[in-house]
């Protein structure tokens, strides 16, 4: 009886027991993702270094530090064209993952829906990074600048009334969610959607760990974009409205911004490795 009825009475079990490929695609996603990120935290950090001195390559200041810079970057590799496609094609697959999470039944509870919202947020998102390394793929040097980005969209709202109350507001719920992931991060509160029972407690403490120095990170990292925003609508200088690499490269110029530039550096690659480290034991969770 057990199992059969436990399956009928849990739609994520039954989901996943009679579709078990969800589970495979949605952790190829996991994986692509961690790529993304660690690349983008190695790119923050080269930031860092070439602000202190510590390297002279001038190559340094010209690589994006942001998902879509290391996305950019891997696509001027060796092989690079084909590994767009194959992070392009996890890309859609994570978002798909996001797509079914969000849809799957759950609680009806405000916080189940703003995890709901969250999801299809998440989804729209890393469509977008799909969309990017796409025409990387057909040609590494398309067009691509996470900057320019959020500055020509900030420019097309500001252009219509009222758009500089969106692009205050947008910047104030970029800053909550920031504050979010550090909360996170410092709770050590990221096994959302994890299984981690058949690891050794010493391995399951330090993924944990990665996990939450990866989540503070991010957290500062996308609490930067919506200050930026957010000071850009205040002060109705579009200038002001940049994407993470811009962000993290007006603080390199301050000594105490070149701390966080660090710190978020070393988050993004912690939690491209957390990723990395854990793609295998993700688990489909309902909200």
């Amino acid at each position: 009886m057990s199992r059969a009825h436990g399956l009928h009475h849990n739609p994520v079990g039954r989901l996943t027991g009679d579709h078990p490929g969800i589970v495979k695609f949605g952790r190829a996603g996991w994986f692509a993702k961690g790529v993304v990120y660690l690349v983008a935290g190695v790119l923050a950090l080269m930031i860092a270094a070439k602000a202190s001195a510590w390297s002279s390559a001038v190559t340094t200041s010209a690589k994006e530090a942001s998902p879509t810079g290391a996305l950019k970057t891997i696509a001027q590799m060796t092989g690079g064209a084909l590994l767009m496609w194959a992070l392009a094609g996890g890309m859609l697959l994570y978002a798909s993952w996001r797509v079914v999470s969000a849809l799957l039944p759950g609680a009806n509870t405000p916080k189940a829906w703003l995890t709901r919202i969250g999801y299809v947020v998440s989804a729209v998102i890393y469509i977008t990074f799909a969309v990017t390394a796409i025409s990387l793929a057909r040609s590494a040097q398309a067009n691509a600048n996470g900057n320019a980005t959020v500055s020509s969209l900030s420019d097309g709202f500001m252009a219509h009334t009222g758009g500089r109350l969106v692009i205050g507001v947008v910047g104030a719920i970029t800053i909550a969610v920031g504050l979010y992931r550090l909360s996170k991060g410092v709770r050590g509160d990221v096994t959302d959607e994890l299984n981690l029972s058949t690891l050794s407690q010493r391995r399951r403490h330090w993924t944990e760990r990665l996990g939450a120095v990866g989540e503070i990170g991010r957290g500062i990292g996308i609490g930067l974009i919506g200050f930026f925003l957010l000071r850009a609508a205040a002060t109705y200088d579009l200038a002001q409205a940049t994407g993470l690499d811009g962000a993290l490269r007006r603080l390199a110029t301050e000594t105490w911004g070149l701390v966080v530039v660090v710190v978020v550096g070393v988050g993004f690659a912690a939690y491209g490795l957390f990723c990395l480290a854990t793609f295998t034991h993700r688990q489909l969770q309902a909200p």
